[in-house]
């Protein structure tokens, strides 16, 4: 019994030790491969998107996606791909600036402001926006199952040149 006690023990106490060594080895530099799959990843996406191919956006998102628009509306995928497919929802470009990522093991979270131009439901939207993305690596694929759009505040943040705002 008392080896067992002192096995477990021991145990206890190397596994942290154990595990910040594997870490310190494999970590940043995992990362970093990590944050550049990604960012291949939202390169691919974003083209996808302006290309309207909905056939490859359906890989890249998750069955469970979860998509907020900048006006506040709720998306599924269905709905998202639908909008794609039918012009409802057109990026005309897609420019983002700083972009920041995060790594949590298999999922990545992403941060960036972006400067867009896309008609929404008949409405453009040219104003900045800040998103988050969050990733998830599935069966050896990434997969986006959040986005969230937040219109930006201040000067021409409601389409209208600062000098006509009141």
């Amino acid at each position: 019994m008392r080896k067992i006690l002192l096995s477990l023990i021991v145990g206890i106490l190397l596994v942290p030790t154990i595990a910040r060594q594997v870490s310190s080895q494999n970590g940043p530099s995992t990362d970093e491969e990590t944050k550049k799959d990604v960012l291949k990843f939202e390169d691919e996406r974003n083209q996808a998107i302006l290309n309207r191919d909905t056939t490859v956006l359906d890989r890249m998102y998750a069955d469970e996606i979860t998509w907020t628009m900048s006006n506040g509306d709720l998306l599924n995928k269905q709905q998202v791909l639908g909008n794609i497919g039918s012009e409802n929802q057109r990026l005309f470009s897609i420019e983002h600036s700083d972009r920041r990522l995060h790594v949590f093991g298999n999922t990545v979270v992403l941060t960036a402001t972006s400067h867009s131009s896309e008609r929404y439901k008949d409405k453009m939207v040219t104003v900045p926006r800040r998103f988050t993305n969050v990733y998830v690596k599935q069966d050896g694929h990434w997969k986006l199952i959040v986005h969230t759009v937040t219109p930006l505040a201040g000067p021409g943040a409601s389409g209208l040149p600062a000098a006509d705002q009141k």
